[in-house]
């Protein structure tokens, strides 16, 4: 009997141990996403904002940093394409 008590203590002190592994665990991996939020990539919907607010060249940039293209005259050209797909 005095066996089975120290088998029972010692199962449930792993069962408390694996529990707040758990939520150290998913506690780091909500502060990883959290930081990822605060530090996005421009997103197409911000090349979007930038061009109904006018400034085509920051457009570009963004553009340009989303897609990884070097071209700038390509991007250009995408861009005033995208931009009369919007203002329809």
């Amino acid at each position: 009997m005095f066996w089975f008590a120290i088998f029972i203590s010692v199962m449930l002190t792993l069962l408390l141990g694996l529990q707040i592994y758990w939520i150290v665990t998913l506690r780091k991996a909500q502060k990883m996403y959290l930081d990822q939020i605060r530090h996005e990539e421009p997103t197409l919907w911000d090349v979007r904002e930038v061009l109904l607010e006018g400034d085509k060249d920051l457009a570009v940039q963004l553009y340009c940093d989303i897609f990884k293209i070097s071209d700038i005259d390509l991007a250009r050209k995408e861009l005033e394409q995208f931009e009369r797909n919007i203002k329809k």
